[in-house]
Order: C-alpha cells, then structure tokens, then sequence
C-alpha cells in the first residue's frame, strides 16, 4: 500500500468517524478486523485517524479562524475530512512535506466531491499554510 492509498483510506475513515459518530478506536479496530495492512500503512493510518478524533476541537479552531462568512456545519463531510486531514498532517506530521498534504487533500475532494471543492479545500488549506 502506497502512502497516497493510505492517506486515502485515511481519509475514508475520518469520513466514517463524522457519519457514524463513532471513535476512532471503534472504526480502526473494525478496519484492520477487515483489512489486511502493512506495517507502514497501519502506522501511518492509525496515527491520522487517531490524530484528528484527539485533537478534533484544536483542528476545528484552526479551520473555524480561517472560515470567512461560513460556518463548519456548511462544510461538507467529504470536504471537511479532508481538509481535517491535511490540517493535522500540517501540524503533527512535520516528516509530510506541506504541499504535498494539501495538495493530496485537494485531489481527494476533487476525487470524492469535484472540482469546486477542491477549490475551496484549496483555498483553506492554503491560507491555513501561512499560519502554521
């Protein structure tokens, strides 16, 4: 499994964490129950996921500062995973080149949600940059 298929699954299960309201710990020990994963992967997985579920409220913080005239709650879900995503890489991961999270982040909106969300994932991302 290569790190862009981990991030995506990553990705896939922040978004599983927001629909279902479940932890992390619940969605990752039904993943790897059903999913086998290499070593690397599973760190780097696991860590992401557990990541953005402990940190949540800070992640939101930063993204609700850069919000101008919205709210989280406008945000879509498949936008919002990835741009929690690429936030807690931006500000944990420092082993994860900063463009290289956002722009991930902006593929997989583009991938899951089109082309106008990964602009505005984008525009997040690239003003949260600056700050961190």
């Amino acid at each position: 499994m290569t790190r862009k298929q981990a991030r995506d699954m990553a990705f896939k299960l922040i978004f599983q964490m927001q629909i279902q309201k479940e932890s992390s710990t619940n969605i990752l020990a039904l993943y790897h129950e059903q999913n086998e994963c290499p070593p690397e992967a599973k760190e780097y997985i696991d860590d992401i996921v557990n990541g953005v579920f402990l940190n949540k409220k800070d992640l939101e913080s930063k993204v609700s500062g850069l919000l101008e005239g919205w709210s989280i709650g406008r945000i879509s879900k498949i936008s919002y995973a990835a741009i929690l995503l690429s936030v807690y890489e931006l500000t944990n991961r420092k082993d994860i080149p900063g463009s290289v999270s956002i722009n991930e982040a902006v593929q997989l909106a583009k991938k899951y949600e089109g082309e106008q969300a990964a602009n505005f994932v984008n525009g997040i991302l690239a003003s949260l940059i600056k700050t961190v």
